[in-house]
């Protein structure tokens, strides 16, 4: 424990309950965060019956949130150095649970397409705050479990979206399950609030060369000289396209290829989604034990290979047995979740890492626009060609893992290796 936090408790015992409220606050507020963000994607067949949608129009109204979070996050991500992380979480979930509310008023699809867009600038507010919370609240060497820990809450949340989503909007509605994500999200910006203590982060950082840097020194400007803000950039799009892939077309893949009653979509979404909570742990548990650059690449590895048996299982006859292990097999993708942040915090430290995070996301999660809306525009144009858009998804994972294998070396550890070699 850093003296700097210690000073900010008056006892060790002040300190650890502080982080247990600010980790359980952080795991509740990622679920809301994910539920908002997936719900629609859960519920899509029933929005797009009522509002009378296209495919393309539905991979839109996903991915838009995406690109509206990436565009929060070139806001959050510098001011959450000026206002504390307690104020960024709860900003950004009362502002996620009005609009999620409001969403659930929607008409057309310019109205849905808006209301999304405000939701995700919000939702950009609650990943940086609870970031900063977690960054400054724990040591570096638990920053591995717990990010991978708020991953799985997030994993759990789209879980949910499909398991209570799908029978509630049958039975309900759709609004209704929105105004239900709308209500809970406002309930824990009002808890977090009242709850939450900012963290306390030290006076150095680290600079992209590993060094420490005085904090006068520190600006966004050494963030982007890094090249590990790229690495981690890559590195996230390539995990989130991977979710938001599978979390929008799997589903519908399936029911128009595979003829799966759209009943069962609860089972796979389930499916993908327990298996990516299970993953994600344990990617969290390795990340603060093994390499975490090592990580980087197995994830995106992985990812690709998700991508490539999704392929072969639309093309080849599978029992519905076949199609479960596939949802099941595809939680390997978000594998390296855990390692991706805590990689970003190890070499920027803790005044900048929230900052750089965020801006590795701005980048990263243009995915979370990209995979959904590039797939369902290759959909529409192909007449229905669910075989071709998953193409791109397994193009998307290669590359990014050629990526990963060009740029992610730290040349301290090269050096290392050699040095050894050479006795």
């Amino acid at each position: 424990m850093s003296k700097v936090m210690l000073a900010s408790a008056s006892t060790p015992g002040d300190v650890r309950s502080r982080q247990i409220v600010a980790i359980v606050c952080c795991l509740v507020a990622e679920f809301f965060l994910a539920a908002d963000w997936y719900a629609f994607a859960a519920v899509m067949s029933f929005v797009s019956a009522d509002l009378a949608l296209t495919p393309g129009q539905a991979g839109l109204a996903q991915g838009v949130f995406g690109l509206s979070y990436c565009m929060g996050m070139l806001v959050w991500s510098p001011l959450v150095r000026r206002i504390d992380g307690r104020a960024a979480f709860s900003i950004g979930l009362l502002g996620t649970g009005i609009f999620m509310g409001a969403q659930a008023l929607s008409t057309s699809f310019s109205e849905l397409l808006v209301y999304r867009s405000v939701v995700g600038f919000f939702d950009a507010a609650v990943w940086i705050g609870a970031m900063r919370l977690i960054i400054g609240w724990f040591p570096e060497k638990r920053h591995g479990s717990a990010i991978g820990a708020l991953l799985a809450s997030y994993s759990l949340a789209i879980t949910l979206d499909f398991a209570v989503g799908v029978p509630l909007a049958q039975a309900q509605g759709w609004r209704v399950f929105f105004y239900g994500l709308a209500l809970g999200t406002v309930i824990v910006a009002i808890a977090g609030w009242l709850m939450l203590r900012d963290a306390p982060l030290g006076s150095n950082s680290i600079s992209s060369e590993g060094a420490r840097v005085s904090a006068q020194d520190v600006s966004s400007r050494s963030v982007f000289a890094s090249k590990w803000l790229y690495v981690g950039a890559a590195a996230i799009f390539g995990a989130t396209f991977a979710l938001s892939a599978t979390a929008t077309w799997v589903v519908p893949a399936f029911v128009a290829v595979r003829q799966m009653p759209l009943e069962r979509a609860a089972v796979i979404g389930s499916a993908m989604g327990l298996s990516q909570i299970v993953i994600l742990l344990i990617g969290g548990l390795l990340a603060d034990r093994i390499d975490r650059l090592v990580m980087l690449k197995v994830g995106a590895a992985l990812a690709a290979a998700s991508a490539l048996v999704f392929m072969v299982v639309l093309t080849q006859a599978v029992p519905w047995g076949a199609l479960i292990a596939v949802a099941i097999f595809s939680g390997v993708a978000v594998l390296s979740g855990g390692a991706i942040f805590s990689a970003l915090s190890e070499r920027f430290g803790k005044e900048l890492a929230a900052s750089a995070i965020g801006y590795a996301q701005i980048g990263g999660v243009l995915s979370s626009f990209v995979a959904p809306a590039a797939m369902g525009w290759i959909i529409e144009r192909s007449g229905g060609s669910f075989l071709a858009a998953f193409g791109l998804f397994a193009g998307v994972e290669l590359a990014v893992l050629a990526i990963l294998l060009t740029l992610a070396r730290d040349p301290a550890q090269l050096a290392s290796k050699r040095l050894k070699s050479s006795f």
